[in-house]
């Protein structure tokens, strides 16, 4: 959540081009992305503390914030951060008025927006008209052409939808009655999505972009890499613990991967991991990014409203099923360092943990009060305004960390630039699930759903896998996880699976679309840094992130492991789910004690499958199992260890 693009940590930024007093068309444009920027940020931290403006005002004028910053950031031309900063033509101009315009009509003729019975006019329409047009365009911009073809079919199938068969046929509705329902009322562009952003969500990036201009990044791969660099296969658990670092603030894989994987990658490669694999380590730990508390991706803020709790309780529920995420790919690794004899990183390259613990450690103060602030019950969005004045004060402990004013303004403008590619992301996905609302597709596809399961959980449950799958190929998370809430989540929670586990498993499903090919980020970024083959890549770390697909089944059939339920069924929960991935891992990678036979891969993926099942008799059956093959390996006494030079994968 908290970075989504990969160049927006090395991208060119506009108080760098101010600092070195460059000349030309751009000055002004950087001028105008420093102003926008603090003006954004000040705007959300003032109405935070002072409370927000009524919700038609607010959340329409963050939507405009965004807007122009969208046009400001990518002008016509210009595809994404890494890219030099470009002028702004005549058709950005006419956007940035159509997104001002539409704002000054907006508080104009507020109280007309806000009255229980408001009638949409037809200055309402053509204003709302060019403003859903305006979104579109910056959504293209910023997000791509799969989420912004998307919310175009709906609109048509909304307004068509007598021209559509099967699940899409309907009565339409009037262009008229959309414009009011997405632009005069809270729906829409105006909606929960776009709510959460403006409320909640931009808080936390602002908060991520302060922690990030510390230089807590860095601290992170040195933490890890003092960890956990002494073990064997040490710089591919080095990518597992800093990442997992990492995701405590970048609900992003991509970002992670750009932060973490310049350091960690040619680490692996040279002690012997190929480059294909290393480039897949990385992908896969980056992406646990927007599955780790406490700042999760967007979609988990969204959530907490779907589901009816605050965001605290969701992100206590994702810590055990991120555990044994992170879990799972550390094991995996480990299993194929054994596997071809990898050695440890050189103890004069290690960092001193001591040591770098007394010099930056203080830098996880702001981390820490931010769970705090969250534990002792203060609202999400007072918790993040609250951890952001905190990094900002712990920031001046060294004074390689304090943020200055160079520091605050790249912070600020670090974080309209997240901020803008998720409101876009959210906006769009507003229109979208209006549309759904306004057609019913939602609960038609519902009870399809239940229908088509036959009452059977466990196929309703690949439907919604194979749905996420569908969806991940042209949409980001938050767009996947908002689409299935509304037409898949009433169907789960209709078989009897609790409010909680069924929109986690859609938020899981969700997170999937960053891991599988073609449409993977992460793990073509990681190809870029390795100089893998992208496919090649994205294949392998989806052979190694598999438990995405897994954990998810977990907690559908185990709950304690979203922490409901006893403390002891909690553990005995965990203990299990543990042990499954375990056994996973080793299936996988053909690795226990010794090499394993194809008879012992079988009988681990087999007992890994039997610690999915919460029975007393399965778990019994699958411990069998894993002991079996355990004795096996232990009575071949044989290490069977490939030497390092052994053919890699790529």
């Amino acid at each position: 959540m908290a970075i989504s693009d990969p160049e927006i940590a090395s991208g060119p930024s506009a108080v760098d081009w101010l600092l070195e007093r460059r000349r030309g068309p751009q000055t002004a444009l950087a001028i105008a992305i420093v102003v926008l920027s603090l003006s954004l940020s000040v705007f959300h931290l003032f109405s935070t503390y002072y409370g927000q403006a009524e919700t038609h005002a607010h959340r329409s004028t963050h939507l405009a914030f965004m807007l122009v910053l969208a046009f400001v950031f990518f002008p016509l031309g210009r595809a994404h951060f890494g890219e030099p900063l470009r002028p702004i033509f005549l058709v950005d101009l006419v956007c940035i008025g159509v997104a001002l315009g539409s704002q000054v009509y907006t508080l104009a003729n507020l109280d007309r927006f806000v009255d229980p019975g408001y009638s949409v006019s037809t200055m309402d329409v053509w204003v709302g008209s060019l403003l859903i047009v305006a979104v579109l365009e910056a959504s293209r911009r910023t997000v791509g052409w799969g989420l912004t073809l998307t919310a175009i079919f709906f609109l048509i199938q909304t307004w068509q939808a007598d021209k559509f068969v099967w699940l899409l046929y309907g009565p339409p509705a009037t262009w008229t009655s959309m414009v009011e329902s997405f632009f005069g009322k809270e729906e829409g562009l105006y909606g929960i999505p776009v709510g959460i952003m403006s409320g909640v969500l931009i808080l936390f990036i602002l908060f991520a972009a302060f922690l990030a201009m510390t230089g807590i990044g860095d601290f992170f791969v040195k933490l890890a890499t003092a960890l956990a660099g002494r073990m064997t296969g040490g710089p591919a658990k080095v990518s597992v613990f800093s990442s997992a670092l990492l995701g405590t603030i970048s609900g992003s894989g991509v970002a992670n991967v750009m932060m973490d994987g310049v350091f960690t990658i040619p680490m692996m490669k040279r002690i012997g991991y190929g480059a294909t694999f290393a480039a897949a380590v990385e992908a896969v730990a980056s992406i646990g990014g927007q599955i780790m508390p406490p700042i999760m991706a967007a979609a988990a803020f969204i959530m907490s409203d779907f589901v009816g709790v605050p965001f605290r309780q969701v992100a206590a529920a994702a810590a055990i099923p991120a555990i044994l995420y992170f879990f799972c790919v550390f094991i995996t690794v480990h299993f194929e360092a054994k596997r071809l004899g990898l050695r440890k990183i050189p103890r004069d390259e290690m960092p001193n943990l001591g040591e770098t613990l007394r010099r930056d450690g203080y830098l996880l103060l702001p981390i820490a009060a931010l769970i705090g602030f969250l534990y002792w019950g203060f609202s999400e969005e007072m918790s993040a305004l609250m951890a952001v004045g905190a990094t900002f004060l712990v920031s001046f402990v060294r004074r390689r960390s304090a943020l200055g004013p160079v520091r605050l303004l790249k912070a600020f403008e670090s974080g309209a630039r997240t901020g803008v590619t998720v409101a876009m992301a959210v906006a769009a996905a507003g229109l979208i699930i209006g549309c759904l609302f306004l057609s019913g597709i939602g609960m038609k596809f519902s009870y399809m759903l239940v229908t088509l399961a036959g009452g059977q959980l466990w196929l309703a449950l690949i439907y919604t896998t194979i749905a996420a799958f569908l969806l991940g190929l042209s949409l980001p998370t938050t767009a996947v996880y908002l689409t299935l809430a509304i037409i898949v989540a009433p169907g789960l929670v209709q078989m009897g699976v609790p409010k909680m586990a069924a929109h986690m498993f859609i938020f899981y499903m969700g997170v999937t679309s960053d891991l599988t090919p073609p449409t993977c980020l992460s793990p073509f970024a990681a190809a870029a840094i390795a100089g893998s083959p992208p496919m090649a890549t994205a294949w392998q770390a989806m052979r190694l992130g598999v438990v995405l697909f897994i954990v998810p089944f977990m907690f559908v059939y185990s709950p304690e492991l979203l922490l409901m339920g006893t403390w002891p069924r909690i553990a005995l929960g965990f203990v299990r789910a543990a042990l499954g991935v375990y056994c996973l891992a080793a299936g996988l990678q053909g690795w226990l004690r010794t090499r394993a036979t194809p008879i012992d891969r079988s009988l681990l993926i087999l007992a890994a499958g039997l610690f999915i099942v919460p029975s007393f008799l399965a778990d019994v059956v699958a411990a069998m199992l894993l002991a079996f093959v355990y004795a096996l390996q232990w009575l071949r006494r044989s290490p069977g260890i490939a030497p390092a030079t052994a053919p890699s994968l790529d």
